[in-house]
């Protein structure tokens, strides 16, 4: 079960609800899943939270050994997110390029999740959005004292849903009023690089880190 609830709550991956699999039919008996339009959907936003915080704790305590000194990030209460993501992309690279693919597909949003929660300490919060549809993207929203942040994180599926993928963050960076948005690309190509961008996307500034 606890698989199941990750892949949907970390990877944004969509499931049948079919009340006939043993597996889904006793998340069901506790509350944990419900179906919504005949998907599996965490029962509610609280659940959601709740088991997204354990699954981070429960990540973070197997990074203790790799954990860096986090004071940098953070100057007159102002998040660096851009200096965090290149931290993160170098970490990566460090201590995760020859990991196998399938590790990293399933693990991948969980680590840097794992990597931010110490940063933010209490004087920051990480609100996981609601993501319609099987785009394999998770929508967040970092607020550091009166900073608000909003960040992507996706897997790279080629220029193509890269371009809808800036149009759609662009709207969300409407939507919250933000001038900046952040993009972290999970690239599992053999031929990828560990790059960042910075671009201009109609009236919007986007950084995008590949990792």
């Amino acid at each position: 079960m606890y698989d199941l609830v990750f892949e949907i709550i970390i990877n944004g991956l969509r499931f049948s609800f079919n009340i006939s699999n043993p597996l889904i039919s006793i998340a069901s008996t506790y509350g944990i899943l419900k179906s919504e339009n005949g998907i599996c959907k965490v029962h509610n936003r609280v659940f959601e939270k709740k088991i997204y915080d354990l699954m981070l704790s429960i990540q973070e305590t197997k990074l203790s050994d790799e954990i860096i000194s986090y004071g940098q990030f953070e100057s007159k209460n102002q998040l660096l997110l851009k200096e965090i993501l290149f931290k993160f992309q170098q970490f990566m690279q460090e201590n995760y390029s020859e990991k196998d693919l399938k590790f990293l597909e399933r693990e991948g949003r969980l680590l840097f999740l794992s990597f931010l929660k110490p940063i933010l300490n209490g004087k920051g919060f990480d609100f996981k959005e609601p993501v319609v549809g099987n785009e394999r993207r998770m929508d967040l929203v970092i607020t550091y004292f009166k900073q608000k942040h909003f960040l992507e994180l996706k897997v790279w599926r080629g220029e193509e849903y890269h371009q809808e993928g800036l149009e759609q963050l662009s709207n969300y960076l409407d939507l919250y009023q933000l001038e900046e948005g952040y993009l972290l690309i999970y690239d599992f190509r053999k031929t990828k690089e560990y790059k960042q961008e910075q671009i201009a996307f109609k009236d919007k500034q986007i950084f995008a880190f590949w990792v």
